[in-house]
């Protein structure tokens, strides 16, 4: 056997076998975990309706994975079997969530349904599955002496943008054991708000007793018309010191009102002349905050004419101009009286504007008739009086 005399030699096989055994730790495979999942609700009844959100990872960490396809198995259970497809590349170190949703079984007990997730490293054609089996319990809640939280939501079932409302929150304990550490936090939502805290604690509730909060809230008048939804996250504990999560939330509707106005008046022509045709133009405005639907405008007026416009709708900060032709049959300052009728969110709504319009007479010659015979009749007094003073 060959013996090394030189140690530089020595050195170099230990550094080409760190080599060699380097990049072979580098090529790693796709390591895919379920680091975490979570059942809606915790314990189900018989033939009740549950989710399973579980997050799948890889731990790899410089190798990928092409998920082919993510079912439940579940035999016993009573759902779609509804499966994921062509999910996609899972890179090194990322995770996805996914939810399937579950009938349970009509019989009280532990099951346990899985997860399939079937996949290959990227750049190979091996398939690979992942199963992992998680527990379901099937019991009736009558009957489990835990602790239970009702929460009654008391909030008016609609406002309008800048009103001043009050919401409550009543947390009764329906379960048999105490409900410990009761943290209670109101969520904060755009364009409504409130000085009061929006984090809540309640040491202790006792099985059948209640505790209730109150805030003061005001909406802004920008407020958006629709539904608002206030989150509400509470968690406890119960007999088992488990910290329980419990996920609520408070809808109100925003309903706004439709006021309408005159916001011009003219005539084409503006001088109106007896016996002429012109058109009366008047525009409506809506300086509300709600759509004014069916609009429609009547006017009682002296003359003869159209005397109906529909404007349909007309938005918030928006106008509409309704036309009018009309005859002018009689002179003078005439009174007119426009009714405008709507409909919005609070039901049906009807207005009245006066306005007046001044008729000219059509011919303007008469007074300058007049006047030129006066003249002359004077002047011809005059001679008269001048020619027998002479005599």
């Amino acid at each position: 056997m060959m013996r090394l005399k030189n140690p530089c030699k020595w050195i170099l096989i230990a550094i080409l076998l760190l080599t060699l055994s380097t990049s072979v730790t580098c090529a790693q495979s796709p390591a895919l975990a379920i680091t975490n999942y979570t059942i809606q609700p915790e314990i189900l009844t018989p033939a009740e309706l549950g989710t399973v959100t579980v997050t799948i990872k890889n731990t790899a960490v410089n190798a990928s994975a092409d998920i082919t396809d993510i079912y439940l198995f579940a035999p016993g259970f009573e759902h779609e079997f509804k499966s994921f497809e062509n999910v996609g590349r899972l890179g090194g170190g990322s995770s996805t969530i996914i939810t399937f949703a579950f009938t349970a079984p009509k019989e009280e007990g532990i099951y346990f349904p899985e997860i399939h997730v079937v996949y290959h490293p990227e750049g190979s054609l091996i398939m690979d599955t992942l199963r992992y089996p998680f527990p379901v319990r099937v019991n009736e809640r009558t009957s489990l002496k835990e602790a239970s939280l009702e929460v009654e939501k008391g909030i008016p079932e609609e406002i309008r943008p800048g009103d001043n409302f009050t919401f409550s929150l009543t947390l009764t304990n329906r379960g048999e054991t105490t409900a410990h550490n009761i943290f209670v936090e109101i969520g904060e939502v755009e364009s409504i708000y409130s000085n009061d805290p929006r984090n809540y604690y309640i040491e202790n509730l006792d099985p059948g007793r209640n505790s209730k909060i109150e805030l003061n809230f005001k909406s802004s008048e920008d407020t958006p018309i629709g539904t608002i939804v206030i989150p509400i996250d509470i968690t406890y504990e119960g007999l088992s010191s488990e910290v329980k999560k419990q996920s609520e939330s408070a809808g109100i509707e925003v309903i706004g009102v439709a006021e309408l106005s005159i916001s011009n008046v003219k005539t084409e022509p503006s001088n109106i002349k007896e016996g002429d045709y012109f058109t009366l133009l008047i525009r409506i405005e809506n300086t509300g905050d709600a759509d004014a639907k069916s609009v429609k405008v009547n006017v009682i007026s002296p003359f003869e004419g159209t005397k109906t416009a529909f404007l349909g709708k007309i938005g918030p900060d928006d106008d509409a101009p309704a036309a009018f032709s009309l005859m002018a049959n009689k002179t003078g300052e005439l009174s007119n009286n426009l009714i405008i009728s709507y409909k919005d969110d609070f039901g049906e709504h009807q207005l009245t504007e006066e306005i007046s319009l001044t008729v000219y007479p059509k011919d303007n010659k008469y007074p300058i008739v007049i006047a030129i015979i006066t003249i002359i009749i004077i002047l011809v007094l005059c001679g008269y009086y001048l020619f027998r003073r002479k005599r």
